[in-house]
C-alpha cells in the first residue's frame, strides 16, 4: 500500500453564503438549495486539525435552519 501523507480537510466543493445557501456562478443564490460541512468550499485558510470542520458544519447548519424557516431563533 502506498500512503501519501496530506491533510484532510475539503479542497472544492459548492459555493454558500452566509445563509448557507449554494450560489450559482453569477453569485445569486439557487432557491431551496443549502450545504454545510465538507461538501462545501474551505471556510478556514488551512486545516488545524481533526474536527476542525465540525464547528462551521454546526453553525452553517443552525443558519440554513433559521433561513429555512424564517425565523430570528
Amino acid at each position: 500500500m502506498v500512503l501519501y501523507p496530506g491533510e484532510m480537510g475539503t479542497a472544492g466543493g459548492l459555493v454558500i453564503d452566509t445563509h448557507a445557501r449554494v450560489l450559482k456562478q453569477d453569485g445569486q443564490p439557487i432557491a431551496g438549495l443549502y450545504a454545510c460541512g465538507n461538501v462545501t468550499t474551505a471556510l478556514l485558510p488551512t486545516y488545524p486539525g481533526p474536527g476542525s470542520t465540525l464547528g462551521p458544519a454546526m453553525t452553517f447548519g443552525y443558519l440554513a435552519a433559521k433561513d429555512i424557516t424564517g425565523t430570528n431563533f
